[in-house]
């Protein structure tokens, strides 16, 4: 595995964005199509040269047998590879790794990856996403939502370590201090939060309150990268991302399979509602690129609850198993002079969106210097987090601005 880290970068990150007051509502695909085009006039490389494409899975409102070939055909390219990533929300940062893959087999130069949603323009979210994430005879019969799904991993957190409310609400806080800043985050005219606010809101699913819960992003995002090996990054890109490490864990579908699991990480000493497969994506990630924790300036993670927060950053190794709470609390992610965490306002402020290539294109921003948001200064490496089903599905990347080793 190390061998893979630093031979590729990053050498062009772009977005699109279509939101549900728009007058003209865009779908997934011209969303996407939009991010691919401006990233193809941003880096010089056109559709002639991009030997693979890899997307995130099919989005909820644009269902077609072969999400990969739409846009392969909208496009006009005709790439070596082409196929889905569908490891939930884990899938958009297993694009780029894959992409890695076929970059050091010496099969391309260049490979496209793409992810994007627009869901919520189009369909019920908040009604329909529990049947995506419930075991359709076990669980959906019930009727469960979504924050029920992961209310049960929360109770089972609270209860082995002692986390509190509080030091739930207060991720939530610190968040939303990120998120006034910038200009897309969905919570940003909400205004600053307290920790009382989080802990006074209506209740969803206990121990989970309102402002526990991600808002879903008021639209859609798309995003696009162009990866290339690092011989070529540096003659066609002044601001390259090297892909330092990246690992990935899948360990179930449905919440109820979590308990069937023994003898592989997380669970080798048996089922846990708790530990998730984050920690073994991240020790992947830190093992390839020769890095530590200390050693990383900026986090972003995708899941959509306060407590799981508390949870990533325990399995991201910032702090002790179960200390994830009093880490918080003790101002580890405080806006003012903790680790940079969520800086867009994570999905608690800034708003839950799948397929999040987004949140690595913060990171390369604030790398180099130029966010859209409140800057974070002097960032060498960042860390990445896409996570998708009920705790399902991890995958860790870390970025740096200059080669690791």
């Amino acid at each position: 595995m190390s061998s893979l880290a630093n031979s590729c970068a990053i050498v062009g990150i772009t977005r699109a964005i279509g939101l549900k007051s728009d007058a003209e509502k865009k779908t997934p695909l011209q969303l996407v199509i939009e991010a691919c085009g401006q990233l193809m006039r941003e880096t010089g490389v056109d559709r002639t040269k991009i030997g693979a494409v890899f997307t995130g899975r099919m989005p909820r409102s644009y269902m077609t047998l072969q999400y990969s070939q739409s846009l392969v055909n909208e496009l006009k390219i005709a790439p070596m590879f082409a196929t889905e990533v569908t490891s939930h929300g884990g899938g958009a940062l297993g694009t780029i790794e894959l992409s890695v893959l076929a970059l050091n087999a010496g099969l391309i130069d260049y490979a496209l990856c793409v992810t994007g949603e627009a869901s919520p323009i189009w369909i019920d979210m908040i009604g329909g996403s529990a049947n995506w994430e419930a075991d359709l005879q076990f669980e959906a019969p019930y009727g469960p939502t979504t924050p029920a799904l992961y209310a049960q991993s929360a109770c089972r957190y609270m209860h082995e370590y002692g986390i509190t409310p509080a030091q739930m609400a207060k991720v939530a806080v610190e968040n939303r201090k990120w998120a006034v800043h910038h200009p897309h985050a969905a919570m940003r005219k909400k205004g600053l939060i307290t920790v009382e606010d989080v802990l006074n809101s209506p209740m969803i699913a206990s121990p989970l309150k309102l402002l526990d819960c991600a808002p879903w992003f008021p639209g859609g995002i798309a995003s696009a990268a162009l990866i290339t090996r690092a011989d070529i990054a540096r003659n066609i890109c002044a601001e390259p991302a090297y892909i330092a490490g990246f690992g990935q864990s899948n360990t179930h579908e449905w919440v109820g399979e979590r308990m069937g699991t023994w003898g592989v990480g997380p669970f080798v000493d048996g089922p846990s509602m708790v530990r998730t497969g984050a920690s073994v994506a991240a020790k992947q990630a830190y093992a390839m690129s020769g890095l530590a924790p200390k050693d990383i300036n900026i986090v972003e993670t995708s899941v959509p609850f306060t407590y799981a927060n508390l949870l990533m950053l325990e399995e991201f190794g910032f702090c002790g198993i179960g200390e994830g709470g009093r880490f918080v609390e003790s101002g580890g992610v405080d806006f003012d002079g903790g680790l940079p965490f969520n800086t867009t306002g994570g999905y608690l402020s800034f708003g839950q969106s799948g397929q999040g290539l987004y949140l690595l294109k913060e990171i390369i921003e604030q790398m180099w210097g130029h966010p859209e948001g409140y800057p974070v200064p002097n960032v060498k490496a960042g860390l990445v987090h896409g996570h998708g089903g009920p705790l399902a599905c991890h995958s860790v990347m870390i970025v740096s601005k200059e080669p690791t080793c």
